[in-house]
């Protein structure tokens, strides 16, 4: 069998823009999806796909170590965000095909489960608005959810007054008040300096969050040393770090307790497997970040199933209608908050081609501005 095309689409969706990546073979019924996201650089994502595509073509689609090591090591200018999500894409669909030839889950052969359920949390997104935030907990609630995330803090300085800390607190009690004896966590997206993130997290300690993701920037990891000795709330980061040697500096100084690589932009799978038995050796929980849509909610699901320093996975718990539009099958919650094993071969979710066609993303500008006109992080 041999690779005779990769391609890849990006369509928008009710949130971003989402980006995929099939690789088709000269056995028409083995063809692979990957999914790419990396929102608002989906032309650079193709590109880097159709970059990949001349080392590709003609080769063995069940080499994946192989073929990995080629798209990794012949581009010479290595990792970053675009290219590592290109490689993800490739990695994803590779495991895909393989799994349609031997007819089994990938989680099988990854060398199978570990748990019998997965723990799904919802993401309610980004508010400084309690009551806005009660209502979106009350419907994830009420659809099975037993634990949530949400972003409270508004683009801010590096220094903030007691008003907004107040507003950050009510947000959290107003979520601790819906969902009671179940669990929250809080997501700063990396918009905190230390000692603001140190006080933020002394003044909402009392609502007992389950974590905190992203308190500061991906390029200041070392400021987490900064934090450790100030937190009593594990901490969490990884979304914006790609391949084991983006975690190296987390994991031989221990910053944090949580790590969250994204499968459509880390490596693939192959490598989220490489760096969770890192994690795991350093004793770190490994929870895939996880926001977009149901194609790589499935092979984050594969992943969940598989490692054993896992312990929730974050799930699109709306916009599942939308999502059913090109996916043949969109992972929903049960009544007690989880999600039960994948039965599909190789990933499980095929994806609608002439919808990805048809549907092509439209252009979007993310922005975030402070109250005084300066430029926030987004």
């Amino acid at each position: 069998m041999k690779i005779t095309d990769v391609k890849a689409y990006a369509i928008s969706s009710p949130v971003t823009d989402w980006t995929y990546v099939k690789i088709e073979t000269d056995q028409p019924e083995f063809y692979g999806w990957g999914e790419a996201t990396l929102p608002t650089k989906p032309l650079g994502v193709i590109g880097a796909v159709q970059d990949l595509k001349k080392l590709l073509i003609g080769r063995d689609p069940l080499e994946i170590r192989k073929n990995g090591e080629i798209c990794y090591r012949h581009s010479y200018w290595r990792g970053g965000p675009i290219l590592t999500s290109a490689l993800s894409g490739v990695d994803v669909a590779l495991w895909d095909i393989f799994g349609k030839v031997h007819q089994k889950p990938v989680y099988q052969l990854l060398g199978g489960a570990v748990r019998d359920r997965v723990p799904l949390y919802a993401n309610l997104g980004l508010s400084n608005d309690p009551e806005e935030f009660r209502r979106r907990a009350i419907i994830a609630k009420e659809m099975g959810y037993r634990c949530v995330k949400i972003y409270p803090l508004p683009a801010i300085q590096a220094i903030e007054g007691p008003s907004t800390f107040r507003q950050i607190v009510r947000c959290c009690e107003a979520v601790r008040e819906v969902m009671g004896q179940d669990d929250f966590a809080l997501d700063f997206h990396g918009r905190c300096s230390p000692i603001f993130a140190i006080q933020v997290e002394e003044a909402v300690r009392p609502t007992r969050p389950l974590w905190i993701e992203e308190p500061i920037l991906p390029e200041r990891n070392h400021e987490y040393l900064l934090l450790r000795p100030h937190f009593k709330t594990p901490v969490a980061t990884g979304e914006r770090l790609f391949t084991r040697g983006g975690f190296r500096e987390v994991f031989e100084k221990q910053l944090v307790d949580i790590i969250q690589p994204d499968v459509s932009n880390a490596g693939g799978i192959s490598e989220m497997v490489r760096i969770g038995a890192v994690a795991e050796t350093f004793g770190m929980i490994l929870n895939p970040h996880n926001p977009n849509s149901a194609f790589q909610g499935m092979t984050s699901l594969h992943l969940a199933f598989h490692l054993p320093n896992f312990t929730a996975l974050e799930h699109r718990h709306e916009h599942h209608d939308y999502m059913r539009k090109y996916c043949s099958f969109v992972p929903t919650v049960e009544s007690d908050g989880s999600t039960s094993l994948p039965t599909g071969i190789g990933i499980g979710v095929d994806l609608d081609e002439d919808f990805l066609k048809q549907n092509p993303f439209k252009e979007w500008i993310p922005s975030s501005w402070r109250k005084d006109g300066s430029v926030g992080d987004w």
